[in-house]
C-alpha cells in the first residue's frame, strides 16, 4: 500500500518568548510615536491659537478705523456699549449676528436671548484647552451668563487715570489711539492681547468669576491682565493676574501692530516683559 505524505507542513504557533518580543517591540514603537504625535497636536493647536490672535489683531485695527480708538476693557455697567473689548470686537471677528441680537429694554438694560448667552465664540477660545465655552452661573454685573474668552487684554496702562486695579473704561472716558501707542513704546513693542494664564482644573468651570469673567461685562480682572508674569498652565496654581498658555514653547501674544509672537516663560517678571505691557498716555482724550 502506497502512502502519500502531505505536502503541507503543519502550522506551528508562536512561542511565549516570541510573543513577548513582539509585544515589547510594539510597546517601544508606541513609546517613540506618542511624543511625536503630541508635538504635532500641540503645534497644530498653537498655530490655531496664533490664528485666533491674528484675527483679534485685525479686528482691533478695523475697530480703531471705525471708531478712532482702540477697544478698551470696558466698564461694569448695564450699558452693553460699555462692555469689554471682546464684546465690542464681535462684529469684527465675524460674530455680527451675535452682537446684533442684543437689544435694549425700556429701562435701558440689554435684552439678551438665551441662545446668545450660550453661544461660545470659537475665536476667543484656545483649542489646546478644550474649554467650557460659556458660563451657566455666576456672571458678574450686568448679571448675564455668557461666553468665556481665553484671551486677555493688556490692562497695564500707566496713565495715572486708570489701570488694572481701579476699574475699567467707558465710552465717555479715556480714549487711546494707535498714535498714542506709537508715540509711547511703539505698536510693534506693545502687547495688545495674549492668553490669560489658567489652572487646567478651571478648563471646565461653568461659573463666572473676576478672574475668569464672561465677555458680556468689563472692568474686572477677568478680561484683562496687568502683571508681567507668564506661566505655563499647571494644575493647582489657581487663578490670578498673570499670562500663560498650555504650550511648552511659551505664550502667544498679538502686538498693537498686528504681529503675533511667542514669548518664552523665561521672560516672566522681567523688565522687558513689563515694558511690552506698558504704554503711557499723557493727554486725557475724552469724547465730546
Amino acid at each position: 500500500m502506497i502512502r502519500f505524505r502531505s505536502t503541507f507542513a503543519r502550522w506551528r504557533g508562536f512561542t511565549l518568548i516570541e510573543l513577548l518580543v513582539v509585544i515589547a517591540i510594539i510597546a517601544i514603537l508606541i513609546g517613540l510615536l506618542l511624543p511625536a504625535v503630541q508635538k504635532v497636536r500641540e503645534a497644530a493647536a498653537r498655530m490655531s491659537s496664533t490664528n485666533n490672535l491674528k484675527q483679534i489683531g485685525i479686528a482691533s485695527h478695523s475697530y480703531h478705523d471705525a471708531n478712532n480708538r482702540i477697544a478698551l476693557n470696558g466698564s461694569n455697567t448695564t450699558d452693553y456699549r460699555d462692555w469689554c473689548w471682546a464684546f465690542v470686537l464681535l462684529p469684527y471677528v465675524e460674530q455680527d449676528n451675535v452682537y446684533k441680537t442684543i437689544t435694549v429694554n425700556g429701562n435701558g438694560s440689554p435684552n439678551m436671548p438665551a441662545q446668545v448667552q450660550q453661544t461660545g465664540i470659537k475665536t476667543y477660545l484656545c483649542p489646546a484647552r478644550s474649554r467650557q465655552p460659556y458660563s451657566t452661573t455666576g456672571g458678574n454685573s450686568p448679571g448675564y451668563n455668557g461666553p468665556f474668552t481665553d484671551y486677555k487684554q493688556n490692562w497695564n496702562y500707566t496713565t495715572g487715570l486708570f489701570n488694572s486695579s481701579n476699574g475699567g473704561q467707558s465710552r465717555g472716558g479715556l480714549i487711546i489711539t494707535m498714535s498714542v501707542i506709537s508715540t509711547a513704546n511703539g505698536t510693534s513693542n506693545t502687547i495688545f492681547v495674549g492668553e490669560g494664564g489658567m489652572d487646567p482644573n478651571e478648563y471646565q468651570r461653568n461659573n463666572g468669576s473676576n478672574w475668569e469673567e464672561i465677555i458680556y461685562s468689563g472692568g474686572y480682572g477677568g478680561t484683562g491682565r496687568g502683571q508681567p508674569i507668564i506661566k505655563r498652565d499647571t494644575r493647582g496654581q489657581g487663578q490670578g493676574d498673570y499670562w500663560g498658555s498650555p504650550f511648552s514653547s511659551g505664550a502667544p501674544f498679538v502686538f498693537f501692530d498686528g504681529s503675533v509672537r511667542m514669548i518664552s516663560y523665561s521672560m516672566s517678571n522681567t523688565s522687558a516683559m513689563a515694558s511690552a505691557l506698558e504704554y503711557r498716555n499723557t493727554t486725557p482724550f475724552t469724547l465730546n
